[in-house]
């Protein structure tokens, strides 16, 4: 099924036929957003990275990035914080934020790629967890069978 037609089904617009390439692009972009939004609802067991990822995934400098990065850290290891992770979560964040349990965490120099690689893991976790959650789901209630 092309992705306009999907789009067309999904909310009934994007209909227009003389549009230019930018457009176009933009239009097919929001047809798969929108079926995948309609394919994946929003787990509820959401753990703190995951929560964060959710938050910064917008993020729009380097900046900023290491900003976050800093208040979260510096927040855990003041104690203000108490940030609840999935056991087996990967991403250096919440390997952190585990060590933290036992009163101590590694020192993370957030230079060069290590913040933009810190996002990633903490989108890659949560996107395998999406899927296995909606694998078990299609599975168990048949969904898509």
């Amino acid at each position: 099924m092309p992705i306009l037609d999907l789009k067309k089904k999904l909310d009934g617009s994007c209909v227009s036929g003389n549009r230019n390439g930018m457009e176009k692009i933009k239009c097919d972009t929001e047809a798969v957003g929108s079926s995948i939004k309609s394919i994946f609802s929003e787990r509820g067991d959401l753990d703190f990275a995951e929560q964060l990822w959710c938050k910064m995934k917008c993020v729009s400098s380097y900046q900023e990035l290491i900003a976050c990065f800093t208040l979260v850290l510096e927040s855990r290891e003041c104690g203000e914080i108490q940030p609840w992770i999935h056991h087996g979560s990967g991403s250096l964040l919440s390997k952190l934020i585990q060590q933290s349990y036992h009163g101590k965490m590694e020192a993370v120099s957030l230079t060069g790629i290590t913040p933009v690689q810190m996002l990633l893991e903490i989108g890659l976790d949560k996107m395998k967890k999406d899927y296995v959650s909606f694998f078990i789901v299609t599975q168990k209630y048949g969904r898509w069978t």
